[in-house]
């Protein structure tokens, strides 16, 4: 039993301060905030995956597994579009919610940062190619470029507003149509900003924003992608419940873009086996 004191009286004294500092940082809640808002639909978009992949050997002669495997072959299509609508589109599902909860943070309207955030994410992420939008970047391999994006949105947003770089209107004008004024110039200064950035990225390196942001913390989400970071996360989160701190509110909103990561990467090996 002295072990055990020992070890939570130190994370009382040296973790625990530190991690509640963390989980009350705006922008880690706004994080956390964010995932939470996609869960629903990544839940939905792993369950039919299942459906379009069902967990049965090609070569299976039982009757059930065999229709299943031929009626999921027939209609793969079908079957996919929940999934292409959900999980397929997570990033969308996050910047709109990490955007949202900094917003509601800052004491602005939540709406129009969503609306600001997502512009900004497909602008990098989903560029058009013979009138198509591309999804490559939409899911979870564009999850720290969502993120990114909910961030940087309604930064601008809030220094623009605090410096006065609005349009102003009448009182008289309705509030909804003073706010529509209102992000006007933010939302020129998005373009003005992130869109170079971006065409200068895919001209001289032949990559997208995302897929640059992927690159830069591809270390930390290789290191994750081990036995031991697995267990560590989960000692830290429990060792903090011990400590009487909501250890999940904190790790799981550092964490999850990493594991949303290797997670993306897991389906499209499945999907490039199955081909």
């Amino acid at each position: 039993m002295k072990l055990y004191d020992a070890i939570i009286a130190g994370v009382e004294k040296h973790v625990a301060p530190l991690a509640a500092k963390v989980g009350s940082q705006r922008h880690v809640r706004a994080m956390r905030d964010g995932f939470i808002v996609a869960m629903p639909f990544i839940i939905v978009g792993s369950f039919v995956l299942i459906l379009a992949f069902p967990p049965f050997d090609q070569d299976t002669t039982n009757g059930f597994a065999r229709a299943w495997l031929d009626l999921a072959a027939t209609h793969f299509d079908v079957i996919m579009m929940p999934h292409f609508m959900s999980m397929a589109l997570m990033g969308l599902f996050v910047s709109m919610g990490v955007a949202y909860s900094l917003a509601k943070s800052y004491n602005m309207d939540g709406i129009t940062c969503a609306a600001l955030a997502l512009m900004t994410f497909l602008l990098i992420a989903a560029p058009a190619t013979d009138g198509n939008l591309s999804m490559s970047y939409l899911g979870g391999t564009g999850v720290f470029s969502a993120v990114i994006s909910g961030f940087f949105s309604v930064e601008l947003y809030r220094l623009m507003k605090k410096y006065n770089i609005t349009i102003k209107m009448p009182e008289q004008v309705p509030p909804a149509i003073q706010r529509s004024f209102e992000v006007l110039l933010p939302v020129v200064a998005i373009f003005l900003t992130v869109y170079p950035l971006s065409v200068w990225l895919q001209s001289a390196h032949g990559m997208l924003i995302p897929e640059a942001i992927l690159e830069a913390f591809k270390p930390l989400v290789s290191a994750s992608n081990t036995l031991p970071a697995i267990i560590g996360a989960i000692l830290l989160c429990q060792l903090l419940w011990f400590a009487g701190i909501h250890g999940g509110a904190i790790v799981v909103g550092l964490v999850t873009p990493i594991f949303l990561t290797n997670v993306t990467a897991n389906i499209e090996a499945l999907w490039q086996v199955s081909q």
